[in-house]
């Protein structure tokens, strides 16, 4: 299909490694009682891991976003009348697959670090039960060595910090609004498909898109409150400004001032007004646009049910 070949950018089927499939394997439940999960896992296999999810993470949020600005730039060229509404589906359902299927990979990713993150906190609460001793032997070794090098590698405490530091950076780069926006996308795009089989992996994403907003929303009933709190104080200091350019319309009314002066002061008193103007709506249209992903998102998920 010529659309798949124009559309078709991204989203590589990754294979696991050895490690992935035990941690998949420690997840799933055993089938005999005398069976325990593997935990003999090393600094070194975790580090490898991570640094393996984390390149293919930071290649799928890039792919993301480059295919949302597709969208954008669709959207746009169906509003000018550039392209007509045929093509303009044929084009978003081309898309539209490609986003999804990326945005399941994420999640699942995402799923596969938490899971790292939490065995490298185990691993280092685990570690730092012993760890005077190795500053003590790390101490031996500094003046020939150096602290740096030789904190790497005799404290593994120190390197599953560094780990978790690692996940906690990647998980972290995908911002709040760009994370609720790409839950509304991902939502949209599945009820748009609402004849389709419900795969395995779509209901594993419904899941996480649930988890994910739950917790988006709590986070954002804390910056909705800030945001609100900023408005009101610019809000303020906006009357303010206000009730200053009507003193001085009447300080020139009653003589008391010049009309140069007047206009010297009112025009940079209206310019400060102006911006916290812009500034004010900018908050409004925040607030409101965000409420309405978190409202549509949480909407689509009940219908989705």
């Amino acid at each position: 299909m010529v659309g798949s070949r124009i559309f078709g950018f991204f989203f590589r089927k990754k294979s696991g490694n050895k490690l992935q499939r035990r941690l998949i394997e420690y997840q799933q439940p055993s089938r005999k009682e005398e069976e325990t999960p593997t935990w003999s896992f090393s600094v070194r296999e975790i580090a490898d891991e991570v640094n393996n999810q984390l390149k293919v993470f930071q290649s799928y949020i890039k792919e993301i976003k480059e295919a949302s600005i597709r969208l954008e730039e669709l959207t746009k060229m169906l509003k000018s009348g550039e392209i007509s509404e045929n093509v303009y589906n044929i084009l978003l359902d081309e898309i539209s697959n490609n986003l999804s299927l990326g945005i399941e990979e994420v999640f699942k990713i995402r799923e596969n670090l938490e899971l790292l993150r939490a065995r490298a906190k185990i691993e280092w609460a685990r570690e730092k039960i012993g760890i005077k001793e190795a500053e003590t032997r790390a101490q031996s070794y500094s003046s020939v060595y150096g602290r740096s090098s030789v904190e790497e590698t005799y404290s593994p405490a120190y390197r599953w910090q560094e780990i978790i530091n690692k996940i906690d950076s990647a998980l972290s780069s995908l911002t709040f609004e760009e994370e609720i926006s790409m839950i509304e996308r991902y939502l949209s795009i599945m009820r748009r498909k609402g004849s389709s089989p419900i795969s395995e992996n779509i209901e594993k994403a419904k899941q996480i898109c649930q988890q994910r907003l739950n917790v988006l929303t709590e986070e954002w009933s804390v910056i909705r409150r800030d945001k609100i709190k900023e408005m009101m104080d610019l809000e303020t200091k906006a009357s303010q400004l206000r009730d200053e350019i009507k003193e001085i319309e009447v300080r020139l009314a009653v003589g008391e001032i010049d009309r140069r002066t007047f206009e010297y002061r009112v025009r940079s008193l209206r310019g400060s007004l102006r911006r916290l103007e812009e500034e004010i709506s900018k908050i409004r249209g925040y607030i409101d646009d965000m409420d309405m992903k978190i409202f549509r998102s949480s909407e689509l998920l009940r219908e989705m049910q």
